[in-house]
């Protein structure tokens, strides 16, 4: 065999010699990858056979339900009630309301004061902000049956006010009739209790009243009497609207020890701005005068909530107090 012969053969032996190596190699890495596999399927086979184990050891049905779970029906029970204080808390805190602290506005009844009630609260809520926006004790007297009286009411008593129950009574023909759920002349006690029982549902968080109209009610010393009588049962204040020169709500609040709170001023008499700043100054020479005076002006009117802020401001700057009708006599 000559040179070249014998180096092909070795190479040819050598290149042969390489393929076995690399063929051995791949035998041992692909069998250690099995033996990886095997022992990673054992314990994981294992895991899960202890998980079950101990699931079983530990459930309200395993050996040591006894021990952990207390035994017989009181477990159970124990567990139902449980789960039940679970279930209502957490009903709870998804489904109850926030409802936002009541905090009342200052009530300043230091000499020279006002007291505002602001009549007709209802039909509208174009208004709310204007009135929401001033910063008085004012007392918001709401109509009984308008659809978003109640809605109104719980807005202004959440900021801070004072609610009342505006009650209508009947005026003398041929426009007698000022309200659903009013009182009317010749209703004896009897109905005009069951009568304003029923209103005070309509008015949520009420605390006082005063007549909404009642030219011809408010004139009527029994019915006025079973009014305040009423009144006095339920812990309210009584103001007199004085919606009739001859009303006899302050009488019948005197004679049942009740004290006097009578509108002096009706502030909103006209719509025009001046008119109302002038009846507020009105108001203020009261307090100067006497210590203590109330006004009455109405929710809806175009100008009121927006004068009555301004005139608020300005009278505090000079010296004039403010606090809720409630809190003054006059």
């Amino acid at each position: 065999m000559d040179d070249d012969s014998r180096n092909l053969h070795y190479l040819d032996l050598e290149e042969k010699e390489a393929r076995r190596r690399l063929q051995e190699r791949r035998s041992f890495r692909l069998e250690e990858k099995r033996r990886r596999g095997r022992r990673n399927r054992n314990i994981a086979i294992a895991v899960t056979l202890t998980l079950i184990v101990v699931a079983v050891v530990v459930s309200p049905w395993g050996p040591m339900k006894g021990i952990i779970y207390g035994k017989g029906k009181s477990s159970k029970s124990a567990v139902a009630g449980t789960t039940a204080k679970a279930a209502t808390h957490r009903k709870a805190q998804f489904t109850e309301p926030v409802v936002p602290p009541h905090v009342e506005k200052k009530s300043d009844t230091a000499p020279p004061t006002i007291g505002i009630v602001v009549d007709d609260v209802g039909n509208v809520t174009d208004k709310l902000p204007l009135w929401q926006a001033i910063d008085a004790p004012l007392s918001f007297a709401v109509m009984l049956y308008p659809p978003i009286s109640e809605q109104l009411a719980e807005a202004l008593y959440s900021s801070g006010y004072v609610i009342m129950m505006h009650v209508p009574t009947d005026n003398a023909p041929p426009n007698s009739f000022s309200g659903t759920g009013q009182l009317a002349t010749g209703m004896d006690k009897a109905t005009v209790f069951a009568t304003l029982d029923k209103d005070v549902s309509k008015v949520p968080r009420a605390t006082g009243m005063n007549n909404h109209q009642g030219g011809r009610g408010c004139d009527q010393l029994d019915l006025m009497t079973y009014e305040v009588e009423w009144a006095k049962s339920k812990g309210f204040f009584v103001v007199d609207s004085k919606s009739s020169v001859s009303s006899k709500v302050t009488t019948a609040c005197q004679a049942l020890g009740l004290p006097r709170r009578a509108n002096e001023v009706f502030i909103d008499h006209q719509n025009e701005p001046d008119y109302i700043r002038n009846a507020m100054r009105e108001l203020a020479g009261l307090a100067r005068k006497n210590g203590t005076a109330i006004g009455i002006c109405h929710w809806h009117r175009p100008n009121t909530a927006a004068v009555v802020g301004e005139m608020v401001k300005t009278l505090k700057a000079e010296g004039i107090h403010f606090a809720f009708a409630r809190d003054i006599t006059d």
